[in-house]
């Protein structure tokens, strides 16, 4: 799949890819080299304040959707805005997971076991 395009039903690996490209592509933007430590350490510090704005916008949607938001406010607020809010703490997440060479798809796989595993011992399978 190339770079600038995504299919709906995105995979997390594919998700990946994409923030593999993306993050360059910042990176390059603020005159950054990704293989020098201290411009990795300022795009991961950057890409966690991000993600701290995209998380306060989202806590702003979900107050919009439960109807909880000042009068003048009331109308701005949907499930497609919701869902671009989710989405973009997810292109974050991605951003993040890449600048620290995590295995996003591997990690949630592994915490979603994790918690099926804790549920049965719980007696909570579905």
């Amino acid at each position: 799949m190339p770079a600038t395009s995504a299919a709906p039903d995105m995979s997390l690996r594919e998700l990946a890819l994409w923030a593999e490209g993306q993050a360059r592509r910042l990176a390059s933007n603020f005159g950054l080299d990704s293989s020098a430590e201290r411009d990795n350490a300022y795009f991961a510090l950057t890409q966690s304040v991000k993600l701290g704005e995209e998380v306060g916008e989202l806590h702003a949607e979900v107050l919009g959707a439960l109807k909880c938001q000042r009068k003048e406010k009331a109308g701005r607020y949907s499930s497609v805005t919701l869902g671009g809010e989710l989405a973009d703490v997810m292109v974050c997440l991605a951003l993040l997971a890449h600048t620290f060479n995590v295995d996003l798809a591997g990690a949630v796989s592994s915490k979603v076991e994790h918690l099926e595993a804790r549920n049965r011992q719980a007696g909570l399978t579905a």
